[in-house]
């Protein structure tokens, strides 16, 4: 998948996510953005932990 492609599914997803989630979602970007020094892979492994985890509630915000 090209860089653009996942731009747009981003963009796909976070259409359907309530603003209040969108606030949270945007400060953790920003957080890894100027973290230069974390490592990526232990951020991506640390995110995805969250989401599997929280899955069922986030589901339930998105509707």
């Amino acid at each position: 998948m090209t860089t653009v492609q996942i731009k747009k599914e981003i963009n796909k997803v976070l259409d359907q996510v309530p603003e209040k989630l969108l606030v949270d979602i945007l400060d953790l970007i920003k957080e890894v953005q100027s973290d230069k020094s974390s490592n990526p892979n232990t951020l991506t492994s640390n995110f995805k932990k969250i989401l599997s985890e929280d899955s069922d509630v986030l589901h339930k915000l998105a509707q």
